[in-house]
């Protein structure tokens, strides 16, 4: 049972909710207290060291950091504070054992600083694009980053136009994470993958038929 609970996930979502403040029982507000938390997401049962020892606690730990897939959205700076965050206090950074993580962005996003824009959607900003992937370059050599960019429009030169600007903002990022050992991708609307080893400004597609 603690294995299944916290070895390999094949998608686990994180978002800001992740790294929320919980509430204390005695006072009913709402506060960040690491125990708290670990309680909320993983039942108090997995931690007793009466049902598990410390060793066996900490190999799982690794393991699910080392084996599933983080996926993320475009939240600015939530991969960085995710990979350097020691949120079960392992006594050690999640950027030293990731292995792989996904990053979800699509071209029209529900703004929730406007009532038009929460209600029907506006046009992602590049500058919420580039802060999505601030990050990246703190996971481990040989790590792997795939981002799935979605076009969201009636007309193929305007999902032309969305996917251009994204690969303008994106592929530095990534180019540079490729320089620097990791294994980086960019995919769009789930078939179609940018050359990243182009020159920068050229942008060529390649049809995408496995995601590995």
């Amino acid at each position: 049972m603690v294995h299944r609970h916290l070895s390999t996930s094949s998608e686990e979502r994180i978002d800001r909710e992740y790294f929320r403040s919980t509430m204390d029982p005695t006072t009913r507000l709402h506060t960040y207290n690491a125990d708290r938390w670990k309680a909320k997401f993983h039942p108090e049962h997995f931690w007793d060291v009466q049902y598990v020892g410390a060793d066996f606690i900490r190999e799982l730990i690794e393991n699910h950091y080392r084996t599933s897939t983080f996926i993320f959205g475009d939240d600015g700076g939530l991969i960085e504070r995710f990979l350097e965050t020691d949120q079960m206090k392992a006594d050690y950074q999640p950027k030293d054992l990731v292995s792989r993580i996904e990053v979800h962005l699509t071209a029209i996003t529900f703004d929730r600083t406007s009532c038009i824009g929460y209600m029907f959607g506006c046009p992602t900003k590049p500058e919420r694009l580039a802060a999505a992937l601030k990050g990246i370059e703190k996971l481990k050599p040989g790590a792997s980053v795939i981002v799935h960019f979605s076009t969201q429009a009636p007309a193929e030169k305007q999902k032309g136009d969305q996917a251009l600007m994204a690969c303008t903002v994106m592929c530095p990022s990534l180019r540079e994470a490729k320089i620097t050992g990791k294994r980086a991708r960019l995919i769009i609307d789930r078939k179609l993958e940018v050359e990243l080893d182009e020159v920068e400004g050229d942008y060529t597609l390649k049809d995408c038929n496995e995601l590995d």
